[in-house]
């Protein structure tokens, strides 16, 4: 065989690379029409070379990409996407050599980004108006997330902010129905439960809000957050016990909180448990020594434990940072009274009556 003839095998071979390799002459058209912008010449020869190629991902892609999602049809967008995929997952497109994969999240985050800033900038200007406003921008900002949620169904965020939105327009059944799809994609996720929970206290809803708080401990037991709305909430319902049950437990998991301590020894002091009640106003005290109602919290407990002397030097203490409280000038009078000193009771009770008492 001479030189010339191995120079036309190798070219009839190379021509037949070329050949195997090239897209069909549909979906050549399609790209030259998508590169020029000429989107709805373009449908119709992706749709053709789908027709002619059906096993050919890049014309999946390119119908999902610019026919599809330009016309914010994002469900069948993601159909067109995950037939890209169930055809060829490791499909790289010609035009930037770019995996498939790394093109569609692309793709899916960009249209989810644009939607979900939508949802907050109708939600944001919702907590921020009233009446018919508020109503209208909570339902486009649900209309919004519920379109990001379409094109990036596992997306957590979108779902929490679904039922923020759903709390604003007081949709009970759709709060439900919200936190149950957002768990389902991360059940781990209890934030969601305490913030519902939240809401519904602050409404005054408190049953409501002792269920939600209640699931959400059941996932994360040793959240302080969820702990203390939930001692909140069992106080505003009258449950003292429960109450002091939940702030116990809430102090287990946030040791140096002292809201915790102050609002237990409250409780303790509600019913009267004043050796209990002293124990966290100590607590309080050693946490923050410039805290002054913790102050006054040991000495109401002394007093209700009837050791008016160890009363006494709290509620001076409590006076020095504060000579003109008449509660605390009139505890002076009782404590005094009790320790048998009436002439300097008497002078404790002038006292506040030149502040008004």
């Amino acid at each position: 065989m001479n030189l010339l003839n191995i120079y036309k095998i190798m070219l009839l071979l190379l021509i037949t690379i070329i050949f195997s390799s090239c897209a069909t002459e549909e979906l050549a058209s399609a790209r030259l029409y998508v590169k020029e912008q000429r989107f709805d010449e373009a449908e119709d020869f992706i749709i053709a070379a789908i027709e002619v190629s059906p096993e050919d991902p890049e014309a999946y892609f390119l119908l999902g990409k610019h026919v599809y999602a330009r016309n914010e049809q994002y469900k069948e967008m993601n159909q067109m996407f995950n037939k890209v995929l169930e055809l060829n997952p490791k499909f790289k497109l010609p035009s930037s050599g770019k995996a498939i994969q790394t093109e569609i999240e692309d793709e899916r985050t960009k249209h989810w980004i644009r939607l979900f800033n939508i949802g907050s900038d109708n939600y944001n200007a919702a907590i921020q108006s009233s009446g018919e406003d508020r109503t209208s921008n909570f339902n486009n900002a649900v209309e919004a997330f519920n379109i990001a949620k379409t094109i990036k169904p596992d997306e957590v965020l979108t779902y929490k902010n679904l039922v923020f939105c759903h709390i604003g327009l007081n949709n009970k059944d759709m709060i439900q129905t919200t936190l149950n799809e957002a768990m389902e994609k991360n059940p781990e996720d209890p934030d969601l439960l305490f913030e519902a929970g939240k809401v519904f206290l602050d409404n005054k809803e408190f049953d409501i809000a002792i269920k939600y708080l209640e699931e959400g401990l059941k996932i994360e037991p040793a959240s302080a957050t969820g702990a203390s709305r939930l001692a909140d909430a069992f106080y505003q319902t009258g449950d003292i016990d429960g109450a002091i049950f939940a702030y116990t437990k809430a102090i287990r998991s946030a040791p140096k909180a002292t809201d915790l301590h102050f609002n237990l020894g409250v409780l303790y002091g509600q019913i009267q448990d004043y050796e209990m009640m002293e124990l966290q106003f100590q607590k309080v005290i050693s946490l923050d020594p410039d805290d002054a109602m913790g102050v006054i919290g040991i000495a109401e407990a002394y007093e209700g434990m009837e050791r008016w002397s160890d009363a006494e030097i709290y509620y001076i203490q409590a006076l020095e940072n504060d000579p003109e409280n008449v509660y605390l000038l009139k505890a002076m009078v009782r404590v005094t009274m009790r320790l048998g000193r009436p002439e300097e009771a008497k002078e404790w009770l002038d006292k506040s009556k030149e502040f008004g008492g």
